[in-house]
């Protein structure tokens, strides 16, 4: 077991492993680390151990599916996707990776419920926080009402990703016991008495939005949900970059493709100016702004997860938008802020626990100032420039920042930003992470466009053919065979430099995934009275703990299991009167 451990461990962070083997532990799980540690690769990893076939559906807001997809891609390179919206449901007997967000489930609910599914992911938990609402109901049905279900031991696993940290908010958390089949998912009533401070009013209506017991449901957790925080974890590199993909309009898309187009003609004015510059100046602000709302919501996302976050983009046209959705939680530095004025909208960033968001004009804003009161940058658009980018990071990542810096690019999906974000990544994988400057080397500083000339040259159909013949496809396709031959030819020097951001896994971490791998032991213990007498069987299997006492039948806890819980978990003696018998 601990080569195929070692086997599957590969590529990843030492936390990673932890996690994949933490998933494996239960069939259903909660896997609630800070966001920028991976849960979507862990998640992916684990469940095709656990069900090496599939189908495999997963449920995710819509500004994250083609991440999903992305990353499924990164960790199964042969894995068959099949993303839902505006496509319909994949055909019959598909048995790949469908995504699906959870506005979509109403529409389509019938036809998930027919697909036998192996497994589920249910992704940004806090989503479904309200046990009563739609997006709850209809996830419980996939859980529970499914094809898979016609079967008897054929019940899917089921993993639930979040990064709010839930249990300073009990009521948001019940929902998600209930998908993953915790037993404090029973009695929403029961679990408000105990851990809502659930109480009722002077007009007799529950109260059920306080905490109590706070340390016992952490405890009786434990074994079902996994939360670590990027302060926890040691074994990152000091920035991190993520690519999230974005749909845009139709004729967003066209137009500044047909703008890039007419700048790589070359073609001059009488002054000697670029004839297409002007054109595609325009349409990179018409994309910025159709970006704002996906941007928006993951922004959003992230404050509610606690986080601080730079914001970026080139245009003040964003800016405005992004600064009248944020209102009072957020401060701007754009061009048309007095360089006078700069330093106390910075101060209030770093020291104001009030003020979550800091959008800046990546020009204006990306240099000369000290951020590091964020950890999470975003970029809406992207500069043709790296270096642009490398400086814009850097005023999170530099002396004074404690922790990973984690960097998220917003991509527009069949752009030129695509090819962008090829060479970002692969000049960001190469430049020497050192706060405070650096040596770039050649050509990592050069324009991206220069790039793209380039490649063009090689290519068999040459862009300015593609725009004469007016066909948007076969322009995305050109541009698409650019990214290709781009990462073909770099592919070698990415690989190694990714590897070498890799920190090595302990053989205790190899051991304890092989373990899993095994099969969880059920353990069953008898409660005796002072007489001898036996009156509650416990079984324990994995994490989860079952007493056949009727308030467990009635309410999912009782002080038996709670009992026993806190004993195992902690590492306390177990009760004389527990014996163990099997």
């Amino acid at each position: 077991m601990e080569s195929r451990a070692r086997a599957i461990a590969d590529g990843l962070y030492p936390h990673q492993v932890e996690g994949v083997a933490f998933l494996l532990g239960r069939r259903r799980a909660i896997l609630a680390d800070d966001m920028g540690l991976g849960k979507t690769r862990q998640s992916v990893i684990a469940l095709t151990v656990a069900e090496p076939v599939g189908p495999y559906l997963v449920v995710c807001p819509a500004s994250v599916k083609h991440n999903w997809a992305r990353e499924i891609r990164l960790a199964l390179t042969d894995a068959a996707i099949h993303i839902v919206g505006p496509e319909p449901l994949p055909p019959a007997g598909f048995a790949g990776w469908t995504i699906v967000n959870y506005d979509l489930l109403k529409r389509h609910i019938d036809g998930l419920l027919a697909i036998p599914y192996t497994g589920l992911v249910f992704d940004e938990g806090h989503y479904i926080k309200n046990h009563r609402s739609q997006r709850s109901r209809l996830s419980r049905r996939l859980v529970t009402d499914g094809a898979a279900y016609e079967e008897p031991g054929a019940e899917p696993a089921v993993h639930v990703l979040t990064g709010t940290p839930l249990t300073n908010r009990p009521r948001d958390l019940f929902p998600l016991l209930q998908l993953v089949g915790h037993a404090l998912g029973q009695s929403f009533l029961a679990f408000a008495k105990r851990y809502c401070d659930g109480h009722k009013n002077d007009y007799g209506y529950w109260v059920t939005n306080g905490v109590s017991n706070a340390a016992e449901l952490s405890v009786q957790l434990q074994g079902t949900m996994l939360r670590r925080s990027k302060d926890e974890t040691l074994d990152l590199p000091p920035k991190q970059r993520t690519w999230i993909d974005v749909d845009v309009d139709d004729e967003v898309r066209e137009r500044l493709n047909e703008a890039v187009t007419e700048f790589m003609k070359e073609e001059r004015n009488a002054r000697g100016g670029r004839l297409g510059i002007a054109m595609m100046s325009g349409a990179r602000r018409r994309l910025a702004v159709a970006k704002v709302p996906v941007t928006l919501e993951y922004v959003q996302g992230a404050v509610e997860q606690g986080e601080k976050v730079i914001l970026y983009s080139c245009f003040t046209h964003a800016t405005r938008r992004f600064a009248r959705a944020l209102g009072d939680q957020a401060v701007t530095v754009t061009g048309e802020v007095p360089t006078a004025k700069r330093q106390a909208l910075v101060d209030r960033f770093q020291n104001d626990d009030a003020v979550r968001v800091f959008i800046g004009q990546i020009h204006a804003a990306g240099v000369g100032i000290n951020l590091t009161a964020g950890r999470l940058v975003v970029f809406n658009d992207l500069d043709w420039v790296p270096a642009n980018h490398w400086q814009a990071e850097d005023r999170a990542h530099r002396i004074g920042q404690g922790g990973t810096v984690n960097v998220t690019y917003m991509v527009a999906r069949g752009t030129l930003e695509e090819f962008v974000r090829t060479v970002l990544e692969r000049k960001s994988r190469l430049i020497d992470d050192v706060v405070e400057g650096r040596a770039l080397g050649d050509g990592m500083e050069g324009d991206v466009l220069s790039e793209l000339r380039r490649l063009l040259t090689h290519l068999d159909d040459a862009l300015t053919g593609q725009a004469v013949a007016g066909d948007p496809a076969a322009v995305e396709a050109t541009l698409r065979a650019a990214s290709e031959r781009y990462l073909a030819e770099h592919a070698a020097e990415m690989t190694a430099a990714a590897r070498r951001e890799l920190k090595p896994v302990s053989d205790s971490a190899i051991r304890a995934l092989a373990a899993v791998l095994t099969g969880p032991q059920q353990v069953v213990y008898r409660i005796t009275s002072s007489s001898g007498r036996s009156a509650y069987r416990l079984e324990v299997e994995g994490a989860d703990i079952t007493c056949d006492c009727k308030g467990f039948a009635y309410r999912g806890m009782c002080r038996h299991a709670r009992t026993l819980k806190d004993a195992l978990a902690t590492g306390k003696p177990v009760p004389a009167e527990y014996r163990r018998v099997a």
